[in-house]
């Protein structure tokens, strides 16, 4: 755990650009992960206006990442430990893994729509969190939290979620989450065009 050894890392600071390097391509393979895990939606035989949804959810997901730690991060940062770094990309991680299994398997019939609904919300929800904590990191004109930014994706995701859970069909669901990720991802591109 890098809490543990934040009194050696405040002796000798870590180069904050090689560490968010490694973790941003632990997170793009991440997100290889999740296109290999939605392939089987773009057989010719399953391939839908659901398959493209879904491909939607991802791609937005993973343009507000690359927003976020691409654009809007101050790369350029000296004494840190990092700690906080690692710790939110836990949240990106375990978001974006429940995301992949809750993709995969919303499709199936036998699959209990409640437990996947709720797999992927709650992991777009850690993905939202990291993605906010991550702010901290930003560029001076970027750096501190947009309230409006943070209230949006949270009532977006309660409405997608309520939504979800009244008609678990899977083209509402995708189309719910597909229509917030593009929603939420407009607005983080919003903050880098904004200023």
């Amino acid at each position: 755990m890098p809490s543990f050894t934040s009194k050696y890392t405040k002796k000798h600071p870590i180069i904050f650009s090689h560490l968010l390097e490694r973790l941003t391509l632990l997170i793009i393979i991440t997100f290889g992960e999740t296109i290999i895990g939605i392939a089987d939606c773009f057989k010719p035989n399953e391939f839908s206006i659901d398959s493209i949804l879904i491909f939607v959810i991802v791609a937005c997901l993973f343009f507000v990442y690359i927003t976020e730690f691409d654009h809007l991060i101050e790369e350029k940062k000296t004494g840190q430990t990092g700690n906080l770094l690692i710790y939110l990309h836990y949240f990106i991680l375990l978001g974006l893994s429940l995301i992949t299994v809750s993709l995969k398997f919303i499709s199936e019939k036998e699959a209990n729509s409640l437990f996947a609904i709720s797999c992927l919300y709650g992991g777009m929800f850690l993905f939202y969190v990291g993605i906010t904590i991550a702010v901290t990191y930003n560029k001076i004109q970027y750096n501190s939290i947009n309230k409006m930014n943070l209230t949006s994706w949270i009532i977006s995701l309660t409405i997608g979620y309520a939504i979800c859970l009244i008609n678990p069909s899977l083209f509402t669901i995708v189309l719910c989450s597909a229509i917030i990720s593009l929603f939420n991802a407009g607005m983080k591109v919003r903050i880098l065009y904004q200023n």
